[in-house]
């Protein structure tokens, strides 16, 4: 009964601190969102800095400055090359938006007199008879949010601070963490912040990678075949591809929009595309780039995309398919311990 009694007081009191540490982060959400943007661009620059000391015996310090630095002329080449395009189609998409409404309300139109054909329910039809109104207010939601990220300045001179600092101090507070724990602990916590490493690492790496694949080549066939605002809507495919199995599905959804004017491809050109490229990812790119990720089956990944979404937005339905591996992998570590094995075997006798 003690032991019962202890175990009991002991899950109380961790679901107390899980708890409390739920209720910090959700109270420091502004502060955490910078920390883990700055976490996982440390990590994609992580590996520049361990070549430049280990190839070209660098000092550490020298190392961190020459990462930062190229780290910030990408960003400036990058900006300087396809911000004032996207802008551009940006700003062409908003000046001619009221016809592609005007079209988008003909075929809603269209559907609602089938509906009534079909003797559809009432609250299908007026769902759609609304569809025009509600996608006309999601736009001018999106414009405020993207006024709301131009204004976010600060915001990036934040991350830039920390991102420098989080990369010159990596390895120290690495060692740092594994301090923390006894040293009979000490073997299994490396191993566990290999496991967090590599899940998270590798995703954003290869997801990097996979995702400016995917768009480019989105944005080029889009402009072979006469699509317009074919940059923009390859921006928005490769953003999106960050989030596996749903994220393709919303990034076709504006191409399918406009796919209903007569002045672009038909809808069933836009998706051959789409799943051709969705193809290419599943079989070459994904595997290749994300296998270890990819070992998590298919629904563990969506509900963690799903959770993710809910509890932080996009930015935990990027982070949701890492931690999901990184809890696997931690499980994992805990099964092939012999204290897993002793109490396993107890259970069984």
């Amino acid at each position: 009964m003690d032991k019962q009694w202890l175990f009991i007081i002991r899950s109380f009191i961790l679901l107390l601190v899980i708890v409390g540490v739920i209720w910090l982060l959700h109270s420091l959400t502004w502060v955490v969102g910078l920390i883990l943007v700055s976490i996982l661009i440390v990590y994609l620059l992580y590996p520049i800095l361990q070549i430049l000391k280990e190839k070209y015996r660098l000092s550490h310090g020298i190392s961190t400055i020459l990462t930062f630095v190229l780290f910030i002329l990408l960003c400036a080449v990058a900006i300087s090359l396809f911000i004032p395009v996207i802008i551009n189609e940006v700003a062409e998409l908003a000046d001619n938006f009221p016809h592609y409404l005007a079209r988008f309300q003909t075929y809603i139109s269209w559907v609602s007199q089938q509906t009534i054909k079909l003797e559809i329910e009432d609250d299908v039809r007026n769902y759609l008879m609304g569809m025009s109104e509600n996608l006309h207010q999601a736009i001018e939601y999106l414009a405020e949010a993207s006024f709301l990220v131009i204004g976010r300045t600060v915001d990036i001179f934040l991350v830039l601070f920390l991102v420098f600092y989080f990369l010159h101090d990596f390895q120290a507070i690495r060692e740092g963490i594994i301090a923390i724990f006894p040293v009979s602990a000490r073997k299994r916590a490396e191993n566990i912040l290999l496991i967090i490493d590599t899940n998270i690492g590798s995703f954003i790496r290869g997801s990097l990678i996979r995702c400016l694949i995917v768009g480019v080549v989105t944005g080029l066939i889009l402009l072979i075949v006469g699509m317009p605002y074919a940059l923009l809507l390859g921006f928005i495919a490769g953003v999106f591809n960050f989030i596996l199995y749903i994220g393709p599905y919303i990034a076709a959804i504006p191409a399918l929009l406009l796919s209903l004017s007569p002045l672009t491809p038909s809808p069933l050109i836009v998706v051959i595309i789409y799943v051709i490229i969705q193809v290419f990812d599943g079989i070459f790119l994904a595997p290749l780039l994300l296998g270890r990720i990819l070992k998590l089956k298919p629904i563990t990944i969506i509900l963690a995309i799903l959770a993710g979404g809910s509890l932080a937005g996009i930015l935990g339905m990027v982070l949701a398919v890492p931690f999901a591996g990184i809890i696997k992998g931690i499980l994992d570590v805990i099964k092939s311990g012999p204290a897993y094995h002793e109490k396993h075997e107890e259970v069984e006798s």
